[in-house]
């Protein structure tokens, strides 16, 4: 049975242009709609004119529909029903629906703004302080047309596929996924992806990193903190910082002059500090290799092969290496061992009885 609060009849949105239940529009005790009670423009298109593409509640948008239906905006209250929605973990399209909601509600309801307009924004915003006893302090509102422009990463040109979902999983914004892709993919250089257990590690912190980033950029310190806190335990338990580069990894694996370097280069923040080898000599070392190789391989009963296919070799090894980490820092730039070549050929001709010494070596 319809009450006061609620009542009987239909009215046309101003928006849609479709005729819908007193009850699909909010409230108002503005003198400009007190024909029906209600603002002129359902709660569906209201919500449409306020939410970007990537779901969040534009607050330029939001400020021009209150101002369409005369209501005010007051900080303190969208702040409220943003963490209403937070505390059932929602995110996107569901995160904003449900904060947009709770916010229409509490202003229609709360006796202090329930007959405020557009107009008296600004002042309640500046009027608005901290509860006694609060160590956070809220500075005052401006105008929105004298606050100082803010920066968003532009995602015009980036798209969510469906590999990106199946690394971080569903439910995030485009901005949240591009944070998180770049994130990820600056990261796995220095963090060595050997399995899947692996991927799931780094893709956990980049989760939690991005998302910590998120809360500070809005001022929300408690969840900035949350996820602060979750970010570094997901570091520890990945290996993602020097320090775990302990005692404990050197005698689990890490065991050769090689592999220590490697563990070294995956911890992050090491590899900016170590010294960056552009090239490598192509002289006697570059003999010393090919002569040791086929040494190895007369000893295991194998024939002997040229230095060319130990090149191959190594651009083989080279290839593999870019393909899974990238050449950031730009070792393989300019590689010497490709140019210089045809000179490390000519500095490793063997003498015409090379083979008979070595066979005269081995006591044949």
């Amino acid at each position: 049975m319809p009450t006061d609060k609620t009542p009987s009849g239909k009215q046309v949105c101003a928006s849609c242009k479709k005729e819908k239940r007193y009850v699909d529009f909010y409230a108002s005790s503005s003198e400009i709609f007190s024909l029906t009670g209600r603002v002129p423009i359902c709660k569906k298109c209201m919500l449409e004119k306020c939410m970007g593409d990537d779901g969040e509640i534009n607050l330029d948008d939001l400020h021009d529909v209150l101002r369409q239906i005369d209501k005010p905006f007051v900080l303190r209250v969208w702040q409220s029903a943003l963490n209403e929605a937070d505390k059932y973990k929602l995110i996107g399209k569901n995160r904003s629906e449900r904060a947009f909601s709770y916010y229409f509600k509490n202003i229609n309801s709360l006796k202090q703004y329930k007959h405020f307009t557009y107009k008296d924004s600004d002042e309640v915003n500046k009027r608005m302080r901290v509860d006694e006893g609060s160590d956070i302090k809220i500075k005052q509102i401006q105008n929105r047309q004298d606050a100082e422009e803010k920066h968003y990463t532009d995602i015009s040109d980036f798209e969510v596929t469906s590999e990106i979902k199946d690394l971080f999983g569903d439910g995030y914004t485009t901005v949240e996924y591009k944070n998180m892709i770049e994130k990820y993919e600056k990261l796995k250089i220095n963090y060595s992806l050997q399995t899947n257990l692996h991927q799931e590690a780094l893709a956990t912190y980049v989760r939690f990193k991005v998302k910590e980033e998120e809360a500070t950029a809005l001022g929300n310190v408690d969840e900035a903190k949350k996820w602060y806190d979750a970010a570094q335990n997901a570091a520890e338990k990945a290996k993602l910082t020097p320090k775990q580069l302990t005692k404990a990894d050197l005698q689990s694996g890490v065991n050769s002059i090689s592999e220590l370097s490697k563990a070294l280069e995956q911890a992050v923040d090491v590899i900016k500090i170590l010294p960056q080898f552009k090239y490598r000599a192509n002289d006697a070392p570059d003999f010393n290799i090919y002569c040791y190789v086929n040494y190895e391989r007369e000893l295991n009963g194998q024939p002997q092969v040229d230095y060319s296919e130990i090149y191959s070799f190594y651009d083989k090894k080279k290839k593999e290496y870019i393909a899974q980490n990238g050449d950031p820092y730009g070792i393989f730039t300019n590689d010497t061992t490709e140019k210089n070549r045809d000179i490390v050929k000519t500095f490793i001709k063997l003498p015409d009885d090379y083979e008979d010494l070595a066979g005269d070596k081995n006591g044949d």
